[in-house]
């Protein structure tokens, strides 16, 4: 009988890969990711969401489930819960679980960070985090992994207090870390959209020619992180068009209300990596949107198992 599958618990997983690695595993798997499997999300009420998210890629199959429950912020709880389960992809054996929510801690930022690094300016000094959740603390490790040239980081939270105490807990070293209004954090080179807000939290008037704007707080129309102003103003990338066409809350809104069309999409993640899409100007504001991709958690699942004990 077979034994037991091996279980990378959030603290194996970050033994094993780092920021970096998850970044340059993404910039190479997302040259050619394949056919995209839609993901599954079944409503929990009350905002809260169910997700079933497959995935199949030569990096193996793998699939992972997460709920995200709003409540768990007044319960002291995580927002969002999730689980993977890796199988080999010439098998399809099962080869090993993995804890889903350090997956995503992972690979959303890391996500963003390669964007980020295909988009934003080279001489970016400052950066504006909008949230104080894991997302948010995963995106200023992450912004900083790609533009060490950052010194300043303005966060804006829900709460002056949840600001403070998010700030008072980062390790920047000698960088400087102070809570801000959404004016000052949207004033920022680099700029971080990482809430679940139902209404839009970056102020467009804020936002400064040659800004990088990432999101990736909203995954359905549910959610809204920028208005469609912004969207006129900037340079819209995307992880996957089909993927935000489905998901994209900002986007989706956006076009329903005929402020902004999909058709405007200057390209995917897939172009930024080949580099057939990119920034076409200093001052351009350029903005990428992410929804997340099944296939990003299939590939760091494969970095971790590949790196993990034998």
């Amino acid at each position: 009988m077979p034994g037991p599958l091996p279980h990378f618990d959030a603290e194996a997983i970050r033994s094993v890969v780092d920021l970096s690695t998850c970044i340059e595993a993404l910039r190479e798997g997302s040259r050619e990711l394949g056919e995209l499997h839609p993901r599954s999300q079944v409503s929990l009420g009350e905002g809260d969401d169910f997700l079933l998210m497959p995935a199949v890629s030569p990096a193996g199959i793998g699939v992972k489930v997460v709920s995200v429950v709003s409540g768990n912020r007044d319960r002291d709880l995580p927002l969002i819960h999730g689980f993977y389960l890796y199988c080999d992809r010439e098998t399809g054996v099962p080869t090993a679980t993995l804890d889903g929510s350090a997956l995503t801690t992972l690979r959303t930022p890391a996500a963003s960070a390669l964007a980020a690094d295909v988009l934003a300016r080279p001489d970016a000094t400052t950066l504006g985090i909008f949230g104080t959740g894991v997302q948010a603390r995963g995106h200023v490790a992450a912004m900083l992994t790609v533009r060490p040239t950052v010194e300043r980081i303005v966060v804006s939270g829900r709460t002056v207090d949840s600001a403070d105490r998010f700030v008072a807990g980062l390790d920047v070293g000698d960088r400087q870390a102070v809570t801000g209004s959404p004016t000052e954090a949207a004033g920022c080179d680099l700029v971080c959209g990482c809430t679940s807000s139902a209404t839009p939290v970056v102020p467009t008037h804020a936002v400064r020619p040659g800004t990088h704007v990432g999101l990736v707080g909203s995954y359905s129309t549910a959610r809204r992180e920028v208005d469609a102003d912004l969207l006129r103003r900037s340079a819209v990338f995307v992880d996957d068009r089909h993927a935000a066409a489905d998901e994209a809350g900002d986007l989706i809104t956006a076009a329903d209300e005929g402020r902004w069309s999909f058709d405007e999409v200057r390209g995917d993640l897939a172009e930024l990596c080949l580099g057939t899409a990119g920034r076409s100007s200093n001052d351009e504001v350029t903005l990428f949107k992410s929804v997340g991709l099944a296939v990003w958690d299939l590939i760091v699942a494969s970095a971790v198992v590949r790196a993990g004990p034998r």
